[in-house]
């Protein structure tokens, strides 16, 4: 760091903050891809989880919990406790000046612990929709929701600004329920790391297959997902189109749930990052039955190995998808049963919107969504 001493400032340095990053859900995997960014620029953020799998790296911090835990509502996620007065002595000795927090655990705790003892700005990535899995996991009633949007607000209310990740939590987070200056709310995006964009695009897989047509869906199978809406669509749809085939990949909570109620359906199981593109190269359309996506970085994914997405119209999705232009966005089951048909019926269709898709992914960039995360964080930009 600068001297002060000498005439100059101290460098600006971010510690950011989670509770999750070598495990099998979407922030883990979006944080990857942010540390992969901030080694490969050199940039001055350090990522700290705390874990006792997990193994410290250049700008990751790994620190022991102090004890660890299921709960019954997220047991494929671990809730582990670490020792405040530990993060402090390492935050107060690598003079840190901002705090970024991804997850509302106990490592939310600590950011707004350090906060209270030093003058720093504090800034929360918003991740999930947790009204969304209140209502579709724990089905609180709406006395319930209301007054987890009060702990929510007071919870939020705490850090200084807030990313928000699509238009609708934008909406959400100014308007009458968080009541949030539009001043405090940032926008942000993720972007597919270097594995799709390598081999993802194929030129010969943008084209209408002759054999059986494949519907995907790829994710954590978790009631929220809208996973057991898939049963009914499949089978309306494939009575019009005979040949269809459903693949199933990802693992979670609901999974054994799932494969009874649709036994049809060919279940892969968890795959690796690195082998997700060629899985979507070989399905014809990716579906996501679900209204709770935040961004959905399998959108994303998907369209990047010019795979068209058929979705709700709704928070991430709906910043992504361009309607019967790069995929579809629909209201009801019904409604995407009709749009997966007339999809699989126009072969000329099928093609402009996978080369449509894969455009479309190229908008996302690492380079410019993290340019502009360093310029809100007030730390100096990329070199490019």
């Amino acid at each position: 760091m600068n001297d002060p001493k000498n005439g100059m400032k101290p460098a600006k340095r971010a510690l950011w903050l989670t509770d999750t990053f070598g495990d099998h859900n979407g922030v883990s995997m979006v944080l990857k891809s942010i540390h992969h960014e901030i080694v490969k620029h050199d940039l001055p953020i350090d990522i700290m989880v705390c874990s006792n799998t997990q193994q410290s790296d250049r700008n990751l911090i790994v620190i022991n919990p102090i004890t660890e835990f299921n709960i019954p509502l997220y047991r494929q996620q671990p809730l582990r406790i670490p020792n405040f007065i530990t993060i402090q002595r390492i935050f107060r000795k690598r003079s840190y000046d901002r705090i970024l927090c991804s997850t509302e655990g106990p490592m939310g705790l600590v950011a707004l612990y350090l906060k209270q003892i030093y003058p720093v700005k504090t800034y929360f990535y918003l991740h999930t929709d947790w009204i969304m899995f209140a209502k579709q996991v724990i089905d609180l009633e709406e006395a319930g929701l209301k007054r987890l949007e009060r702990l929510m607000r007071i919870y939020y209310n705490r850090f200084d600004q807030i990313f928000v990740l699509n238009s609708d939590q934008q909406k959400w987070m100014t308007g009458s329920t968080m009541r949030f200056n539009s001043s405090r709310i940032l926008m942000t995006a993720h972007w597919v790391d270097e594995s799709f964009s390598s081999k993802g695009y194929i030129s010969e897989t943008i084209r209408c297959k002759k054999e059986n047509p494949v519907m995907l869906f790829a994710g954590r199978l978790s009631r929220e997902k809208g996973i057991f809406e898939l049963p009914e669509i499949f089978r309306k749809t494939k009575e019009r189109i005979l040949n269809l085939h459903m693949i199933i990949a990802g693992t979670g909570p609901n999974e054994k749930e799932l494969r009874f109620a649709f036994p049809e359906a060919e279940f892969k199981g968890w795959i690796d990052h690195d082998q997700l593109p060629e899985l979507y190269v070989s399905a014809d359309l990716l579906i996501l039955p679900s209204r709770f996506d935040t961004f959905s970085c399998v959108v994303l994914e998907a369209m990047s190995c010019g795979l068209p997405v058929i979705a709700y119209n709704t928070k991430g999705p709906k910043d992504i998808i361009r309607d019967n232009v790069n995929g579809f966005l629909v209201e009801t089951p019904d409604e995407m049963v009709c749009r997966i048909t007339e999809y699989f019926a126009d072969d000329r269709k099928r093609v402009e919107l996978k080369q449509a898709a894969f455009m479309r992914a190229r908008d996302y960039s690492a380079d410019h969504i993290m340019n502009q995360l360093l310029k809100d964080l007030e730390i100096s930009t990329l070199t490019m």
